[in-house]
Formats: structure tokens, C-alpha cells, sequence
């Protein structure tokens, strides 16, 4: 690791380079920077979503979009929606699926690798793909197959991403899960 060692005028000049090269999380380091009001549970949020890279940058129009889609669904909107919410930064697959299985959870999951595994027992694990094409193949194909595990025994659509889950967490809890490829 280098230390700082030298004149430390050339110290001071290397650190405001520094200062001005840095662009992690750039809009919201800036609001939580300008940050002068009492703390929120927004604003928590927010700083942990910061410091784990993790802060989604949605457009108000995408927000628009699934609140039309909550008031009026059709799978046409969600793959839209889907679409554009792949587009984001800080949005794959699982995030995607989370924010639209609660935006319409009678219609729409959460894709999860415990409920893939569940569902799916002869895949070895959910493999997320990069185009996103095939990522919304892969979500409406999800879709499709968690449907008719539910009719076929009697699970509530609603619900089944957090039944299917902790199911998974109790009947496979001795086998590993692989991480998402």
C-alpha cells in the first residue's frame, strides 16, 4: 500500500483529484451529502442502499407505469415494464420480479432461487441469463410453471413465493444452494 510521503503540497493536489474523480453512487452521495433535516427512515434507507451499491435510479415514468399496471394489468404492461426496469442500474431479475410481485401479487412472483429449485427439481439451479430477452422468457416461464405447481396443490399464487420458499428452506436445508449463474 502506498502512504502519503513527499511534499505534502503534491499530497494536496493528488487528494482533491481524488476528491473530484470520485462518482460512487453520484446522485444520491450528493443528496445525502446536501442531507440537513432530521433523518427519516427514508433517509436510513437510503444510506444503507448507498453503501451497499444497491440504490435503484427509477424514473418517475417507470413509477408511472406500474401503478397503471397495479390499476389495470395485462402481461403486455408487465413485460414492458419488466424491460425497463432491466434497463436501471441497481435492477436484474430478482429486484425486478420483487417490485412487480408486490405491485400485483395475484398475477406476478418473485423469482427466487429457492422456489426455482423447488419448482423446477430437475434444473440443477436458476441461471440468470445477461440479454435481457431471455431473462423475460425465463420470468414469464417461471411464471408459468409456479402457476401450475399452485393449482396443482393448492397454493395460494399470492403466497407462493414465501411458502415455496421456506418449504425449500426446510425440505432442502441439507443441500446447497449454488449461487446464481
Amino acid at each position: 500500500m502506498k502512504k502519503l510521503q513527499g511534499p505534502i503540497e503534491d499530497w494536496k493536489l493528488k487528494l482533491e483529484a481524488a476528491l473530484g474523480q470520485y462518482k460512487f453512487q453520484d446522485k444520491l452521495t450528493k443528496k445525502l451529502d446536501a442531507q440537513t433535516e432530521d433523518f427519516t427512515e427514508i433517509t436510513l434507507l437510503e444510506i444503507v442502499l448507498w453503501k451497499t451499491n444497491r440504490y435503484p435510479e427509477i424514473t418517475s415514468l417507470v413509477l408511472e407505469d406500474i401503478n397503471d399496471l397495479r390499476k389495470d394489468y395485462s402481461e403486455e404492461k408487465m413485460v414492458s415494464i419488466l424491460r425497463s426496469l432491466l434497463d436501471l442500474k441497481g435492477f436484474d431479475l430478482p429486484m425486478a420480479s420483487t417490485v412487480l410481485r408486490f405491485a400485483c401479487p395475484d398475477k406476478l412472483q418473485i423469482i427466487d432461487q429457492r422456489v426455482y429449485r423447488f419448482i423446477t427439481p430437475d434444473q440443477d439451479s436458476l441461471k440468470n441469463p445477461y440479454n435481457h430477452e431471455k431473462k423475460i422468457k425465463l420470468y414469464l416461464d417461471y411464471l408459468e410453471r409456479l402457476r401450475i405447481v399452485c393449482k396443482d396443490y393448492n397454493v395460494p399464487f399470492n403466497k407462493s413465493d414465501r411458502i415455496l420458499y421456506q418449504l425449500d428452506k426446510t425440505e432442502n436445508k441439507d443441500i446447497k444452494l449454488t449461487t446464481y449463474a
